[in-house]
């Protein structure tokens, strides 16, 4: 649309906006002879442990879902969708199985699918995962209707599945399509994978000599056969080592130095996992990594990986849900949560201050403080009483210098 004044366009707005050509990106981004997949990345150590770790994490949180209610909200557990998210999604797959399948595609991949099974009323009645590599072209648009679809190929045979029976959760975005992450980290997954396979060729296939003997006169067949098999007999293995060397004819023993360290392989290899964590945004101790851990910083840096890695996780899966499963009338109501509160906890010290804090300034009650540590409340509704600390005077009482007595409320 064009908006002229005298004649001439002053303001002109697309319909549409198109994003930019990416090649230049894709270039910069995509690992330079190195071709990763997720089969191959999962081969490194590091990165399996990473996507172990956040996927087992992920799908070990409780994701409830929640009805806004006047007080604030509580579990609509007397809706169908509660019980396929929280407990099973299907009669195969518990929620535990599907959401570490899920996000481990997530981490890997483009992105995460799932189908939506509805029953002959359109009413959800399962949830099934779909390996990503079984969509070859990712989400597709519409050109005539702007309806979102995605075909799934699977023992020869496709299925097409529309806006309203697939959940989706992009990776990486900066474009509008999903990225891969694997291809951005490529030169970082390649060079470790060949790192490793540079140490398994050293130990097994390479040429490993211990040192060499040097005879100045030269050896006949017969004697160095019998030379090499007295060395072999008196000085070869572990049972041998630490023996004196007794050589004849002026032969000359010389040892090898071989230090893998000086080769820069193990160092580089170190590197590697440190860069291998920034991707997946894994603390290093989490990957049994402790060169520079501390007693002091683990625990602070086991809840930086609840605030910056599962945490955005979960609002991305939260989010997710509420567009894919929730119809709009039930968005004004119903919302999805993932319980992160027990990976927040801390030491018992910590929690006992905490909870007396909160509850000597009426934030939480016993029952709340009960279920946050996963106790069923006190009988009869006694649990359900706030407090607050009887020495703190209100700011009203306080600004009148009321005496106690006649303070409001007492």
């Amino acid at each position: 649309m064009k908006i002229k004044l005298f004649g001439r366009t002053v303001l002109e707005v697309q319909k549409s906006i198109k994003p930019a050509d990416d090649a230049g990106w894709r270039e910069l981004l995509t690992g330079r002879g190195y071709s990763v997949t997720p089969k191959t990345a999962i081969q490194v150590a590091a990165v399996f442990r990473c996507v172990d770790l956040v996927s087992k994490t992920m799908a070990s949180l409780p994701l409830h879902m929640y009805e806004s209610t006047d007080t604030g909200k509580e579990k609509a557990k007397g809706n169908p969708l509660y019980h396929l998210v929280y407990a099973l999604p299907n009669p195969h797959t518990t929620a535990y199985e599907f959401w570490q399948m899920f996000v481990a595609n997530l981490l890997l991949t483009k992105g995460g699918f799932a189908k939506i099974e509805r029953d002959r009323n359109g009413f959800i009645k399962g949830l099934w995962n779909i390996p990503t590599g079984n969509i070859p072209r990712g989400v597709e648009t519409n050109e005539i209707s702007g309806e979102r679809f995605i075909d799934v190929v699977s023992d020869g045979k496709t299925e097409r599945l529309r806006s309203g029976e697939f959940i989706h959760v992009p990776s990486f975005l900066f474009s509008g399509d999903a990225e891969n992450p694997l291809t951005i980290a490529a030169d970082v997954l390649g060079l470790t994978k060949d790192l490793t396979s540079y140490a398994s060729a050293t130990f097994s296939q390479g040429v490993n000599p211990g040192g060499f003997i040097e005879v100045p006169g030269g050896l006949s067949d017969s004697a160095y056969e019998r030379m090499k098999s007295d060395f072999q007999k008196n000085y070869g293995g572990v049972l041998n080592a630490g023996k004196f060397i007794m050589l004849e004819d002026g032969a000359k023993a010389t040892t090898i130095t071989r230090d893998l360290e000086k080769t820069q392989a193990l160092e580089s290899r170190k590197f590697a996992i440190a860069e291998i964590c920034r991707i997946f945004g894994v603390p290093p101790h989490l990957c049994m990594d402790m060169e520079h851990a501390t007693f002091s910083n683990i625990e602070q840096q086991s809840l930086e990986f609840v605030r910056d890695c599962i945490n955005p996780m979960s609002v991305k899966l939260e989010q997710a849900l509420y567009r894919d499963l929730l119809t709009e009338t039930q968005r004004r109501k119903l919302f999805f949560k993932f319980n992160t509160n027990g990976l927040m906890r801390g030491d018992t010290a910590a929690r006992t201050q905490y909870y007396n804090v909160m509850r000597q300034n009426g934030v939480l009650n016993a029952d709340e403080i009960r279920s946050l540590e996963d106790f069923n409340d006190i009988p009869d509704g006694l649990g359900k009483v706030y407090f607050v600390n009887g020495n703190m005077l209100s700011l009203e009482n306080a600004k009148q210098n009321v005496p106690k007595g006649a303070q409001k409320g007492v």
